[in-house]
Order: structure tokens, then C-alpha cells, then sequence
């Protein structure tokens, strides 16, 4: 037995109950944060089909290089054709920034900073940018709303 809050005693049952819901929670954590690493990576890989997945049918895009709000699966498309077809195009996301919450049952939001990049002829181009994404959950195309804008100098 082991010792508890409050100096209850635990019995193996309790301890292994404990250990098992800190596993589900950290799993939680874990399975928000791939969300974002997913789209980073599809992004990063130039992976377009993955990508554009990602989003819901019915998803609005608030894009970073685009003046009005994307919200058909072909307008998302075009965007991100678009982005990855210039040379060395990615993005780097400042972890530090991150934030995730909870917005209901199988809802969240992940906040923060990143970096866009790309080749512009010989220039190098790196556009700092803040995000919000909303994912549901349960759903395949999980990115129910993503808004990037350019960062004020």
C-alpha cells in the first residue's frame, strides 16, 4: 500500500486506478497536441492530401496570405496549393506560444505563434504569424475553424 492524499493508505487497486487515469489524461494531451503536429507536419511535408483532410466540410479558413475567408473544401484547396508550391515553403510553430482548451465535449482550441517560410527567387521569406485552431475530436476532418493572421510589427 502506499500512501495517499491525506495520508489515506491506497490499496493496489486504487494505485492502479490512479495510474490508469493519468495515463488516459496524458493520452488526452498527447492526442490534442497531434493534432497540431499533424497539420505542422502535412504542412512542412507538403503532404496536400493530408492536409486539406484535416479540415472539415464545413470549415472556415481565415488564411494568413489571403484577404477573404475561405469556406468551401475547393477555396481551402486552392490556398494551400498555392502556399506549398512555392519553393522551401513551411512552418515553424514557437511551442512556448501554445496553448489548448477545452471548449466542450470533444472540442478544442489550440492557440499561439508561428513562422511562415518560403523561397521568394533568392530571399528567403519568414512571416510571423499568430493562430487559432478549433478541432472536434471525434471527426477525421477535425479542423472546424483555423484563423491565422499576420503578426504587427
Amino acid at each position: 500500500m502506499d500512501e495517499g492524499f491525506s495520508g489515506f493508505q491506497l490499496t493496489n487497486i486504487q494505485l492502479g486506478l490512479r495510474k490508469s487515469i493519468f495515463a488516459f489524461i496524458e493520452c488526452i494531451y498527447n492526442m490534442k497536441l497531434n493534432l497540431l503536429e499533424n497539420w505542422i507536419g502535412s504542412i512542412n511535408g507538403g503532404n496536400l492530401e493530408q492536409l486539406v483532410s484535416m479540415y472539415s466540410k464545413k470549415a472556415l479558413l481565415f488564411a494568413t496570405f489571403e484577404k477573404v475567408p475561405l469556406n468551401k473544401p475547393s477555396l481551402i484547396r486552392k490556398y494551400f496549393e498555392n502556399f506549398l508550391s512555392r519553393e522551401g515553403a513551411g512552418v515553424e510553430v514557437d511551442s512556448s506560444s501554445v496553448s489548448i482548451s477545452e471548449l466542450g465535449k470533444n472540442i478544442i482550441s489550440s492557440t499561439g505563434l508561428y513562422i511562415f517560410f518560403f523561397r521568394d527567387g533568392d530571399q528567403l521569406v519568414r512571416q510571423k504569424a499568430r493562430f487559432t485552431f478549433i478541432f472536434n475530436l471525434q471527426n477525421s476532418g477535425s479542423i472546424l475553424h483555423h484563423h491565422s493572421s499576420v503578426l504587427p510589427h
